[in-house]
């Protein structure tokens, strides 16, 4: 079946969200932006491009109003979903408290845990769909000394259960990315001697760059990508 050219994106306001948007603006999606703070950049570039609806909500602090909020009409009929969401909250696992460890999935697993159970039965009904989750390359390392709680809310994504392999059937596809270390606001508030080690650990030695991540988010997104699903993929330069 033909899908529809609309896309959900969680956390669409970071670095990363704005390059995902930018790419699907250039092939003349409709955009579902869904931001909690915003910055200039995001601001700016919705304001110049009319294909963009943009909802503002933070998961952390209204969890109670998570569910009616998502069943909102806009995000009805979104051929692919991208869920980009990161809260950091940082903690090592000894101090890490439940109440911790519950705050960070309000935010990097419940919204997309319940968009993907119903845009999942929609794509399902249409024989077409796409979900990509934005994880972390830390699972793979233990994740750091201090992020623990965001570590373990990414690992959740690389769990697929058993029922979204049938969904293949349908041409629907789930993939999570475990993204490297990335040129971001994040990374840049970091001293220049600690990200010069940082890069030094990753074979290409370099960080990756939005653009970079965007671009493998857009092919697994897309019609190019016709046999990929229910896979963990990394793009961490050979990490």
């Amino acid at each position: 079946m033909k899908f529809n050219k609309k896309v959900l994106i969680l956390g669409a306001s970071s670095d990363i969200g704005l390059s995902i948007m930018r790419i699907y603006n250039k092939k003349n999606y409709e955009i579902i932006a869904h931001y909690n703070k915003g910055n200039k950049n995001f601001f700016n570039f919705v304001k110049n491009n009319r294909n963009i609806k943009i909802i503002k909500f933070n998961f952390l602090t209204s969890t109670n109003k998570t569910e009616k909020f998502l069943k909102n009409k806009i995000f009805k009929n979104c051929s692919i979903f991208i869920n980009a969401s990161g809260y950091i909250k940082e903690m090592k696992f000894t101090k890490t408290k439940f109440s911790d460890l519950i705050d960070v999935l309000k935010v990097n697993f419940y919204p997309g845990f319940l968009l993907t159970q119903s845009l999942g039965r929609e794509m399902n009904k249409k024989k077409w769909g796409r979900i990509i989750n934005l994880g972390s390359i830390g699972v793979k390392f233990g994740g750091g000394l201090k992020n623990f709680p965001y570590s373990f809310s990414k690992h959740s994504m690389e769990f697929f259960p058993n029922e979204t392999k049938e969904w293949t059937k349908n041409n629907v596809l789930i993939n999570t990315i475990r993204v490297g270390a990335t040129q971001t606001k994040l990374h840049s508030k970091l001293p220049s001697k600690d990200l010069k080690k940082r890069a030094k650990i990753i074979p290409m030695g370099r960080m990756a760059t939005p653009n970079e991540i965007a671009e493998f988010v857009y092919f697994l997104g897309s019609n190019e990508n016709t046999y990929i699903s229910n896979q963990v993929l990394s793009i961490s330069g050979g990490e």
